[in-house]
Formats: structure tokens, C-alpha cells, sequence
């Protein structure tokens, strides 16, 4: 993860946490992309290491209304990637994306706090 994206990262949990402490332990990091030696390679792969994960996890269920149709869907969480302005979604990722959001698992790509701080509002409410 580039630095702005590390940053980012972690400006939004902080939020978060001071945001919904309740709630703090259901927003956590998958640290799927530090570079790591080969043998620490090895070891987290046998663990479940999975390119294209996202950086974090909400594991909060929610539901999504389609504006288009109306059809309401459970959604079971939220996978978040943080990227920068410029930043893109590699292969494996955009694979990753389409997996969970055929599951009913959201997905977002945040670049910039007040987008993180508009979607979690939205997606929580007043739960």
C-alpha cells in the first residue's frame, strides 16, 4: 500500500473508532499487502494470504436498495479498498470484487476521507 493509501487507512479508522466505538471491533484491517520475504511469504500464504483482498472488512450486515428497481438486498459487510486520486485496482482485486458482490458482500473503493465518512454513514445509519 502506497503511503497516501496507508494515511488514508488510517485517518478512517481512527474516524471510525472515535465515530462508532461501539462498534469499533467490526471495522478491521486484512493486511494482505506488505511485502514480506519468501519464506514470510510462504508461511502467511499456507495461512490464507490472498491477493486482491481488500485492506478492511466491516463486518456489519446492512441492506441496499437498487434505485433503478427497488430490489432489496441483504448485504452481509463491507469490503473497503483505499486507493489514492490516481490510484487503480489491479486484476486480482477487480476478480476479488466480483466474487464478494455475487455473494451480497458490499464493495467500495474509497479515495478520500469525506467519501469514507459519507458511505459509513449511509451504510450504518443509526444502527
Amino acid at each position: 500500500m502506497r503511503h497516501t493509501e496507508h494515511d488514508l487507512q488510517s485517518q478512517c479508522i481512527k474516524w471510525f473508532r472515535l465515530q462508532y466505538p461501539r462498534l469499533s471491533l467490526n471495522l478491521f484491517a486484512i493486511p494482505n499487502g506488505a511485502k514480506r520475504d519468501v519464506v514470510s511469504g510462504r508461511w502467511y500464504k499456507k495461512e490464507g494470504l490472498t491477493a486482491g483482498v481488500s485492506d478492511v472488512f466491516l463486518a456489519i450486515p446492512s441492506k441496499d436498495i437498487n434505485v433503478y428497481d427497488g430490489k432489496i438486498t441483504d448485504l452481509h459487510g463491507v469490503f473497503i479498498e483505499f486507493k489514492s486520486a490516481k490510484g487503480k485496482q489491479t486484476e486480482p482485486q477487480i476478480e476479488f470484487e466480483n466474487k464478494v458482490r455475487y455473494h451480497d458482500y458490499a464493495y467500495w473503493i474509497v479515495r478520500d476521507f469525506n467519501d469514507f465518512m459519507k458511505k459509513i454513514n449511509n451504510y450504518i445509519g443509526e444502527k
